[in-house]
């Protein structure tokens, strides 16, 4: 198999790959600066599985396994391919063992609180977890930087989440209501992702759901007036996540309005010792969304000081570690 590596570190007759009843095989041809799988220089001539890794000096390669109809042995067909500097590590390894992890439900609920500004009660809980295959970190947004590099498996993964949280929040003898996540890929497939909505409601048909979408992923205005349309066919409730982390969408609020806004921990960490301007448009902020009908929520508190600057500030509910970190496997 030969193809043109674009880049000066290569030499002219780098590697060769070879396949072999429908195996892969590498070899490197003495080049000058060298052939590496999965990061590892490799001078003999090795098997090529799914999901490695390969650098031909500065030019950065993974593979990925696809199988063939009406055969019963997989085969490589296609090679994702990107160029970067010097033994990049652009491409995050560990794509086989978070497959295993997606296919085996490697995967462990955890719950975190949200509670009632005024009350200081419990109100809700929002659907966390961690991850449990051995060879993998348990952190969700380490899992998902290693997901994002396949299409799709970002999605699978979520919906990985979401089942494996809301089973175990059914077992649970509470009238609290549950937020769920969004990874931004779903957006672009809403039709999956409701059907997984429809699924989930008609297997809990008595349990509080919100679904939360970040405010960066959100769709066009048509698309997510529809989506807005299903959730409320569902009774399934929506919640605009990260507001202010990136660009406000003030339209979506008007056209497309959630029933709960969740305010960036980047507006309301130290509030208590921001300027007085940012105060005033953080108030400002929370009085409009409340006028409009929204209940708003403040996250990512951990200190009482900035607790009480948001309840003077009129917030509806709070979540953070002030009030409780998330629980693995209970409430």
């Amino acid at each position: 198999m030969a193809f043109m590596v674009p880049g000066s570190k290569a030499s002219r007759l780098h590697a060769e790959i070879t396949l072999q009843d429908d195996r892969l095989f590498l070899q490197d041809m003495d080049s000058t600066n060298g052939t590496y799988i999965n990061r590892i220089e490799v001078k003999e001539q090795t098997e090529l599985q799914h999901g490695d890794i390969l650098h031909f000096a500065d030019f950065e390669v993974r593979i990925i396994k696809e199988s063939v109809k009406k055969s019963s042995h997989p085969t490589v067909r296609h090679a994702a391919i990107i160029a970067e500097s010097a033994l990049s590590k652009k491409m995050p390894a560990g794509i086989r063992e978070l497959q295993e992890l997606v296919h085996k439900k490697m995967i462990v609920p955890a719950f975190q609180p949200i509670v009632d500004a005024i009350t200081e009660e419990i109100f809700a809980y929002e659907i966390l977890g961690r991850g449990t295959h051995p060879s993998l970190p348990e952190s969700p947004g380490l899992l998902f930087r290693i997901a994002e590099s396949v299409s799709s498996l970002p999605m699978h993964l979520s919906q990985l989440f979401r089942d494996i949280g809301i089973a175990t929040a059914a077992t649970f003898d509470t009238k609290a209501a549950f937020f769920m996540n969004v990874h931004p890929d779903e957006l672009r497939y809403a039709r999956i992702l409701l059907l997984q909505m429809e699924r989930i409601r008609r297997e809990n048909p008595d349990i509080a759901l919100v679904l939360e979408i970040h405010e960066k992923a959100v769709p066009s205005l048509s698309d997510m007036k529809k989506i807005c349309r299903e959730l409320d066919g569902l009774n399934i409730k929506l919640a605009y996540d990260d507001f202010g982390a990136g660009q406000a969408r003030f339209i979506e609020l008007v056209e497309a309005p959630a029933h709960y806004l969740k305010f960036d921990m980047s507006l309301v960490r130290n509030i208590d010792k921001a300027e007085p301007a940012k105060r005033q448009m953080v108030k400002s902020l929370v009085t409009l969304s409340r006028n409009m009908g929204i209940t708003t929520l403040a996250e990512g508190l951990e200190r009482i000081e900035e607790v009480r600057e948001c309840q003077s500030m009129g917030f509806d509910l709070i979540q953070g570690y002030y009030f409780g970190e998330p629980k693995t496997g209970e409430l």
